[in-house]
């Protein structure tokens, strides 16, 4: 009986292991020596042995045909495919390295194809992307030998379905070689899908004692086929979104801590919040918030560098842009459940909450822990409504979980808001910095409202200090007191709330910045904004006060707390689904993308950059300095000459005409003083009536002014105008809470229906000078001359 050869091959280091052996004989030493391997391999000698790889190598490297090398790397590809169950490799340098390693034959053989599609006259960027391509063709030519070896062509057919294809178009695809076929596909989506759930309760089995952060979110198929009939204008699909981030470094944290529980007895308490407002924020909001931010600078608190582009793409939540790609990766995100529903009234939220406790009853990972689960506006009302007022009967878990105000909407609401009511002033930086050619959406993408605030920002940092001396310490003018308010209040604080602020973790000043910015919503009026920061503040001053443990959960490990993640799950599958897609389709498609890796896509697909670089930023914030020093020069000159327009000389004004705009206001444009009880008097105090002095004088934020020696750490008319708008708002949350059980007209702000930007990220033509800074220094200089 003829025993099996196990080896070894004489070549040092050599690990080939399951491989044939063959005897050095005289003519195989002849040859070894004719093709001068003995100078590599001189320790080789007649009778001794080599594996089968090595023969060929050393033996026959004469003899080294194409066709087995790619025998030999359609071997290594289903090796690594069917018995590693390793992952597609699509790297250029890995695979390489990959293959080479598995077997000595294939050194060389990956830079031997690139020579052979690649021509050398290409860009070194060129020849890099061409490198992906030629490891997809080693993947389709070992496809083309073994049709077992189908990871790359799995792939392939993946795509070709998400992207809409036909299975008659997949199934010719499939014909040529290029992917598998439809029904294998089919299989594959069914499968994940099926496992998944699977995956999901293991998950929070494994994980029971682990604090999660749930997403509620509705989803539209917004690029669903719009086709009107006879009973409906639309078939876009809506979807109700949950999924669960885990805070790795917590532990759950019970519903009840020492008779304590999470939910506040009273739900929102108005006197609480205002006892906060006058003992721990007494005089804060009367201090610009750019100088609250220095102050926090100045203590090591916040960073006064950022990121910048980083900041500036905060509100686009893609898988295809280059920067933050780490953070994007959405890393130990669950999606508990993706149904085809609205989300729409308390039923719905309550059916969509019961895609957790379907889990929960398998698993018991809640077990009287809290669920907080952080939502948008309707998420906010519906799920207080379901815990509080019981109508309609909620599941018997209900109240595991928590409403969290989602910081993400409150940031882009605001930012969105501060730039409809101000449109005037941004359109006239807008055509100022871009052309007077150029058209600004009244509502536009929230990629250009974060540019043109933070272009905002950074013009009127650089000319601050010499516009505010100019005017003095005394100027109460309307428009001088608004313009300042937006530049140094209003635009800085919204685009910190969330950028800086919650991302960094710093819980006590994002804290103060949400109840800042409520008070811009109180006299903007905004509907919802002006009673959903309310339960959040009510909530935490709840927690802190009774010592529950989440109040330190919330602080400690505050970035989680975020629906940043269903935002981005709703982005990617938009970008993975086609807009003939079916019901069934998205909802397996959605599966498929949070369960399999998207290698195949992060290589092949375009990446995406922010439209301008940071020089052209930088251009663009010189431009913006010197709009701002032209308007404020203009403002310089039309002191005095804005004010109100009467109707009535008894009648408290509610519009008011601004000079240098040129354009008639309401008071949710200006400060905060002009919605109180007592309006300004110019060049008085405002509390002893007496004249100003230039010495001993301040002007606040809120557009009232004192002596040094009559402000009480605090302006009194805003401090009652704040406490008043606590109680209304909270009162009318409360009625909201027993009213109907569905979204109605007032749970929507005006702007709604404002027409919005159609088109993508493209960048304008920056009109560049190439002396602009000299010419911003210039004007800068000519100040003293106004």
């Amino acid at each position: 009986m003829k025993t099996q050869n196990f080896g070894p091959c004489s070549v040092i280091d050599c690990t080939n292991t399951n491989v044939k052996f063959r005897v050095i004989t005289e003519l195989a030493f002849e040859k070894c020596h004719k093709n001068q391997m003995l100078q590599k391999y001189p320790y080789l000698e007649i009778g001794r042995q080599l594996c089968h790889p090595h023969y060929c190598k050393i033996i026959e490297a004469d003899y080294i045909t194409f066709a087995s090398r790619v025998q030999a790397l359609t071997r290594v590809l289903y090796h690594r495919q069917h018995q590693e169950s390793a992952d597609l490799e699509l790297d250029p340098m890995k695979f390489e390295n990959i293959i080479e390693s598995a077997d000595p034959q294939l050194e060389g053989f990956f830079k031997y194809m690139m020579n052979l599609v690649i021509p050398k006259e290409r860009s070194a960027h060129s020849i890099n992307e061409a490198k992906k391509s030629v490891v997809g063709l080693c993947y389709m030519m070992a496809g083309l030998r073994n049709k077992f070896v189908n990871q790359h062509k799995l792939e392939v057919g993946l795509y070709l379905m998400a992207s809409g294809a036909t299975w008659d178009a997949v199934d010719t695809m499939s014909k040529l070689g290029y992917s598998v076929c439809a029904n294998t596909v089919e299989s594959f989506r069914k499968k994940v899908q099926r496992q998944y759930v699977i995956k999901l309760e293991e998950h929070f089995t494994n994980h029971k004692n682990r604090l999660h952060v749930y997403n509620i979110d509705d989803y539209h198929a917004i690029h669903g086929i719009r086709r009107p009939d006879t009973t409906s204008t639309s078939s876009a699909n809506h979807f109700a979104t949950c999924v669960a981030k885990p805070v790795l470094e917590s532990q759950s944290v019970l519903l009840v801590h020492n008779n304590v529980s999470i939910h506040n007895p009273a739900n929102i308490e108005a006197p609480r919040i205002c006892w906060y407002l006058i003992h721990n924020y007494s005089g804060i909001f009367d201090i610009p918030y750019f100088e609250r931010q220095l102050l926090w600078v100045s203590q090591n608190r916040v960073t006064n560098e950022p990121d910048r582009i980083d900041a500036l793409m905060v509100h686009n939540y893609n898988d295809d842009l280059e920067k933050r790609r780490e953070e994007r990766s959405m890393e130990g995100l669950k999606l508990v459940g993706f149904n085809e529903q609205a989300l729409h009234s308390v039923e719905d939220y309550i059916k969509a909450i019961t895609l957790i406790l379907s889990i929960n009853n398998k698993t018991q990972h809640l077990d009287n822990c809290v669920a907080p689960l952080v939502a948008d506006w309707p998420g906010q009302l519906f799920v207080r409504k379901a815990l509080y007022t019981k109508t309609p009967p909620p599941p018997r878990d209900i109240e595991l979980f928590l409403p969290i105000l989602g910081p993400l909407h409150l940031s882009l609401n605001s930012r969105e808001h501060v730039f409809l009511v101000h449109y005037s002033f941004f359109e006239k930086l807008f055509h100022s910095v871009f052309g007077s050619g150029k058209k600004l959406a009244k509502k536009p993408r929230p990629w250009r409202i974060n540019l043109i605030l933070e272009l905002t920002r950074n013009g009127w940092i650089k000319i601050r200090d010499k516009i505010i001396e100019k005017f003095g310490k005394t100027c109460k003018d309307l428009e001088y007191r608004t313009t300042i308010d937006l530049l140094d209040n209003i635009v800085p604080a919204t685009l910190d709330i969330y950028a800086n602020l919650f991302r960094a973790g710093l819980f006590d000043e994002y804290v103060e910045t949400v109840f800042r910015i409520w008070t811009f919503a109180l006299w903007w009026k905004r509907k919802n904004y002006n009673k959903a920061p309310l339960a959040f503040l009510s909530d935490v001053f709840y927690w802190k006060d009774t010592n529950h443990p989440f109040f330190n959960i919330l602080r400690m490990h505050l970035p989680y707390f975020n629906e940043y993640y269903v935002e981005n799950t709703h982005s990617r599958i938009r970008a993975n689904t086609s807009p003939n897609a079916t019901v069934d389709n998205i909802i397996k498609q959605a599966y498929v993308i949070m369960n399999h890796n998207s290698a195949f896509k992060d290589n092949y697909h375009k990446t995406r950059r922010y439209p301008y670089t940071l020089p052209a930023l930088d251009l663009l914030d010189k431009k913006t300095s010197i709009f701002l020093l032209e308007y404020f020069q203009d403002l310089f000159y039309n002191r005095r000459k804005s004010g109100p327009k009467l109707k009535k000389k008894r009648q408290k004004p509610k519009v008011y005409h601004l000079a240098t705009l040129g354009e008639d206001v309401d008071l949710r444009c200006l400060p905060t003083v002009y919605s109180s009880s007592y309006l300004p008097q110019p060049n008085l105090c405002d509390r002893c009536k007496h004249p100003f002095s230039e010495e001993d004088v301040m002007v606040l934020i809120c557009g009232h002014g004192y002596h040094l020696t009559c402000y009480n750490r605090k302006c009194t008319y805003c401090e009652e105008f704040y406490k008043k708008g606590i109680f209304k708002n909270v009162k009318k949350f409360l009625e909201r809470l027993e009213g109907e059980d569905k979204l109605k007209p007032e749970d929507f702000d005006d702007d709604e229906n404002t027409e919005k930007e159609e088109e993508e990220e493209t960048s304008e033509e920056v009109e560049g000078i190439s002396d602009i800074s000299s010419k911003l220094e210039a004007k800068i200089s000519q100040i003293i001359f106004w």
